[in-house]
């Protein structure tokens, strides 16, 4: 794992993100260094961004145009996924179930507020877990088809499923925000300060600005595949469109609830060396203070080493079944039953064999 940025990476970053001469300089460096057409994906997405930051700062260029292009090619890409949200939240309103919009569609709706600038993946949805198998039902309904088998939402370690439709679409629908607690209340406090906002006519919630900015800086943990220059490009967004609606005290409270202490300090450390947000310089001395249990020491050792044995992968699976009970009590048979569960495997006594099919995979592939 590496939450370090290349050169071309923090300059886009900076002419992406920046204001005036900052801007400007950042690009002009860009531009000497990269080939727009050989720019790799995540820089890629950065473009429509880039293109609206370059127009207000009235820079005139021959890549404009091309920018431009790529802002139309993704407002137009997003427009359909719009299409499916007005959709999904239409039917559930129908079915009286609360439904809050997560991720990419949320931050493209209400912190980039243009639908243009930020690429929409896939959709994730929060719901209350009472309304999972209504919501499930809903869904297939509506064209989408689970990828795997409908988990029990009161089942531990049950916090969401997966669903694709006939356009391979993607999306996830979460009854917890993190796989960690999985108690029918754990979410109660993100739906208490979320904010209520429309989607053409039909109702929606998103997190408040702080709970934005924390899901967005740590969700998925040391192991989540999202892009590192997404993370921060969304978290300098949600920084700028609402300095004033961030609490550093509860985001402080969450870190240390969330044992995301470390994550949370490196995403706004570069908030602060590559943007210099003025909301970086207030957090960063306030995280330094907070205690980093074992646990996250550990787990953060163990996530970025480099070996990657057989026994040092079960570690890993350990660390992700310790953040979900969230207790110091070892439990042989609960892990397995975790196992179990992860594997979808149908006896527990499976778990053990498993283990060694894998390890010895895992050698024959080496």
């Amino acid at each position: 794992m590496n939450f370090n940025f290349n050169q071309e990476q923090q300059l886009i970053l900076q002419a992406a993100l920046l204001q005036g001469e900052a801007a400007i300089n950042s690009w002009q460096r860009w531009r000497t260094l990269i080939n727009i057409d050989d720019v790799d994906q995540d820089s890629y997405r950065l473009l429509p961004l880039l293109y609206r930051n370059l127009s207000a700062n009235n820079v005139t260029d021959p890549y404009i145009g091309r920018l431009k292009g790529v802002y139309r090619r993704i407002w137009v890409e997003n427009q359909v996924w719009f299409q499916k949200i007005r959709s999904i939240l239409g039917s559930f309103q129908e079915a009286d179930i609360k439904i809050m919009l997560l991720k990419d569609a949320a931050l493209n709706l209400h912190y980039y507020q243009d639908h243009g600038l930020r690429y929409i993946n896939h959709l994730d949805f929060l719901i209350n877990s009472k309304d999972v198998f209504n919501a499930v039902n809903l869904l297939q309904e509506l064209g989408w088809t689970a990828k795997e088998k409908i988990p029990n939402p009161t089942v531990p370690f049950s916090h969401y499923i997966g669903f694709e439709n006939e356009s391979k679409q993607y999306l996830s629908l979460r009854w917890h925000l993190f796989a960690d607690g999985f108690n029918e209340n754990a979410e109660t406090e993100f739906w208490q300060n979320a904010i209520l906002t429309q989607v053409n006519d039909f109702p929606v919630y998103l997190l408040s600005a702080t709970d934005q900015l924390f899901y967005t800086c740590v969700f998925g943990g040391l192991t989540n595949s999202i892009s590192p220059i997404s993370r921060l490009v969304d978290a300098a967004i949600i920084i700028q469109s609402y300095p004033l609606e961030i609490d550093a005290n509860r985001l402080l409270t969450l870190a240390e609830k969330y044992r995301f202490i470390i994550l949370l300090k490196s995403r706004i450390t570069q908030l602060q060396e590559i943007l210099n947000l003025p909301i970086s310089s207030l957090i960063l001395p306030e995280l330094q203070k907070l205690s980093i249990s074992k646990f996250e020491h550990q787990e953060y050792q163990m996530i970025t080493s480099k070996e990657n044995t057989t026994l040092n992968r079960l570690k890993k699976r350990y660390f992700q079944y310790y953040r979900t009970v969230n207790t110091d009590d070892f439990n042989v048979f609960n892990f397995f039953s975790y196992l179990q569960s992860i594997w979808g495997l149908e006896n527990l006594w499976q778990v053990p064999i498993q283990v060694i099919i894998r390890g010895i995979k895992r050698q024959i592939s080496r």
